[in-house]
């Protein structure tokens, strides 16, 4: 590979869960080998995750589950993940923390520690040039279906109406994430997105990314985590948490098609109210300094 400058435009893409973020992972790794020889590294979590591959872990970072004290030269790490390279991206929604406690109930209010984590890796990731940022936000009914999805097929059978109380639409805020993300000290650009945008969308979304890479990238034809259909949901809740039904197993039986559609948990009164909420706070969104947010 010919030579690249030294300091590199280093990306960071965090999600938010489930915005699409693994689809455009998977997307984006297809073409991995291309985008390096052209001076772009990607990481995404199969690269990250597991044997001491994160961020926070090859940094020693306070936030890392397994703290060695032995303080790696941030310098060197620098090098090893980075090389030669002119642009750094990395997309991995774990950096500003996990969406479920082990009790499996989201945490909120949204990544609260998003601001102290990004606070601690942008100084070593990147010192001397800061980082810029790309976000999806999600209509707050929309995520919370497929939060609850998650937390199913993560083995906590649990009532929608009992989800619902414990995960009230009005506390999914995006502006307080938003908001908390850009006033993160290092933080250059921040790009958010509408996951309802998401393919219309995914040119202008590689380019923030990538840059002007110079390779034709698509989105890649088929979903690559279905959810929970009605049918699923219904089975496993008749089931009962000690059945012998697992989602996992529900959701292979029973998967979303035509006459089987994405279980949805909300009447459609309160999916009008998400609406009316999400509309409000992409508007304020759209008017904060310092944030662009794509639109159609």
């Amino acid at each position: 590979m010919s030579s690249f400058p030294s300091a590199p435009t280093v990306v960071l893409h965090l999600g938010a869960h489930k915005t699409a973020t693994t689809h455009l992972q998977h997307s984006l790794i297809a073409h991995r080998i291309d985008l390096w020889q052209r001076g772009i590294r990607t990481m995404m979590p199969p690269h990250l995750r597991g044997g001491g591959q994160s961020l926070e872990a090859l940094f020693d970072l306070p936030i890392n589950r397994t703290v060695t004290g032995h303080a790696p030269n941030p310098a060197e790490v620098r090098v090893k993940l980075i090389g030669q390279a002119k642009r750094f991206v990395v997309s991995e929604e774990n950096l500003l923390g996990v969406l479920q406690t082990r009790e499996g109930r989201i945490r909120l209010p949204l990544y609260p520690r998003a601001r102290q984590r990004l606070a601690m890796l942008i100084p070593v990731l990147s010192p001397d040039q800061g980082v810029d940022l790309c976000f999806a936000i999600r209509d707050p009914a929309g995520f919370l279906n497929s939060a609850y999805g998650q937390v199913m097929m993560g083995g906590h059978v649990v009532a929608p109406d009992e989800f619902k109380a414990q995960q009230p639409l009005g506390d999914v805020d995006w502006v307080d994430v938003v908001r908390r993300l850009r006033a993160t000290p290092g933080v250059n650009r921040l790009t958010v997105w509408r996951y309802e945008d998401y393919i219309p969308l995914f040119p202008q979304i590689c380019e923030r990314l990538l840059g002007d890479c110079g390779i034709p990238i698509a989105p890649l034809p088929d979903a690559v985590h279905g959810g929970l259909s009605c049918a699923a949901v219904a089975n496993v809740l008749a089931a009962g948490p000690d059945g012998d039904l697992n989602p996992v197993a529900a959701r292979q039986a029973w998967p979303v098609g035509p006459g089987n559609p994405t279980y949805n948990a909300f009447a459609a009164e309160e999916v009008a109210l998400s609406r009316a909420f999400y509309a409000t706070q992409v508007d304020e969104i759209a008017a904060m300094d310092g944030v662009d947010l794509l639109r159609q």
